[in-house]
């Protein structure tokens, strides 16, 4: 970061791979290579340059907090700005350098200027973006870096709406044949008011919490030609509650145990 002319200031179609590599390792401490990168270039209508990394996670257990290194024309203003980098953002690791933003500024000032509202919006858009790259263009590197990228998604679509807009249909799940299907696929025709009146309710969609106490449940669904995803992780109650609240007239979630009776008689 010290360097006159840093990485995250050159043009991205000049970087090469092993060049972003390198430059997280040292800024980072981290000698875990990261999944990949977005190089941040922007001119017009603010000036915004930067690289976010996407850090390999180390723990599955919880949400690992990154480091995003603020800058003004290259002096250090501080880590993880929440006004400027929306929370979420902040398990990434990564250097933004804004020259529109002031050095020397109250929190309540960064909190209520449109400027950096403007660049907070750009950033979760840009991240947006690549993410929906990579699962459009790439599927099998999506899946592969899933479970690292699982949790980061999951945060970021609770805790910041227009991100969740942009990425809820690249959610993915794995299901109980071992296959990666997006969430949505799960989701049924919308329920209307006039038929949820009459009992209708929006289309069950199953989940197993633990596969070696649910194993027989598990059998028994297979036998019986139905599908369910594994949600093992921590942030799946909160999330999958979320998408239920996102889509009450598509989805609920049962769990495989809570009603097998049920869901078999239906078959």
């Amino acid at each position: 970061v010290n360097n006159p002319e840093p990485l995250y200031l050159k043009d991205p179609k000049s970087c090469t791979e092993e060049e972003y590599k390198k430059f997280y390792r040292e800024t980072f401490a981290d000698f875990s290579d990261p999944l990949f990168q977005i190089h941040l270039n922007m001119e017009y209508p603010f000036r915004l340059k930067g690289i976010l990394y996407f850090p390999k996670v180390k723990k599955q257990v919880e949400l690992e907090r990154g480091q995003v290194k603020l800058y003004c024309n290259q002096v250090f203003i501080a880590d993880n700005i929440k006004e400027v980098i929306p929370e979420f953002l902040m398990l990434l690791n990564g250097v933004i350098d804004c020259p529109d933003i002031p050095l020397n500024v109250s929190r309540s000032f960064l909190q209520n200027d449109s400027q950096v509202q403007k660049i907070a919006k750009h950033i979760t858009k840009k991240v947006a973006d690549k993410l929906t790259e990579l699962y459009r263009n790439d599927r099998s590197r999506y899946e592969t870096c899933w479970n690292d990228l699982a949790n980061f998604i999951k945060f970021g679509c609770i805790k910041d709406d227009s991100f969740y807009d942009k990425v809820k249909d690249i959610v993915i799940y794995k299901n109980i044949s071992g296959e990666y299907r997006p969430l949505v696929s799960y989701f049924g025709e919308e329920v209307s008011e006039e038929d949820a009146k009459n009992g209708k309710e929006a289309q069950a969609a199953y989940y197993v919490s633990d596969e070696g106490k649910q194993a027989q449940f598990i059998k028994m669904f297979k036998e019986a030609g139905l599908d369910a995803i594994l949600c093992d992780t921590y942030i799946d109650p909160h999330f999958i509650s979320f998408i239920e609240y996102k889509n009450p007239t598509k989805v609920r979630f049962l769990r495989i145990d809570a009603e097998i009776d049920k869901s078999l008689k239906d078959e």
